[in-house]
């Protein structure tokens, strides 16, 4: 994923898979604050890696560190996370990471941070 370094309220969709499922299917009924679930994410820039606290969030609407399903029932598996500004502000990537969970198959997003806006500008 590529978004551009100093972005602000950027949400993305993830997918959280079932590790009990053999079929692949997705993870349902997460919350921010579901038993286990923790976030890091690690800029370039940095020397550590910082936690993220999930908050509670609307579909749509951009929750610095939010985190809510998409659908539980008809997109099990999908949630959106409002990525923290602080994140995005320097370096040239950024990873993140979301784990813990009972039956999760740990998220791994990796994004790299550059000069260009894709959504917006032209290439030449």
């Amino acid at each position: 994923m590529k978004i551009k370094r100093g972005s602000t309220s950027v949400r993305r969709l993830i997918f959280i898979a079932d590790s009990s499922s053999t079929t692949g299917a997705g993870l349902a009924s997460l919350v921010y604050n579901s038993a286990g679930l923790v976030a890091y994410y690690y800029a370039g820039d940095l020397s550590d890696e910082v936690a993220i606290t999930l908050a509670t969030a609307t579909l749509g609407t951009f929750t610095s560190s939010g985190f809510v399903a998409v659908d539980n029932t008809n997109m099990p598996g999908w949630y959106e996370i409002g990525i923290p500004n602080a994140a995005l502000d320097g370096g040239n990537e950024v990873a993140i990471q979301l784990r813990g969970a009972t039956n999760m198959v740990p998220v791994n997003i990796y994004i790299e941070l550059d000069a260009v806006d894709y959504q917006t500008d032209a290439m030449g």
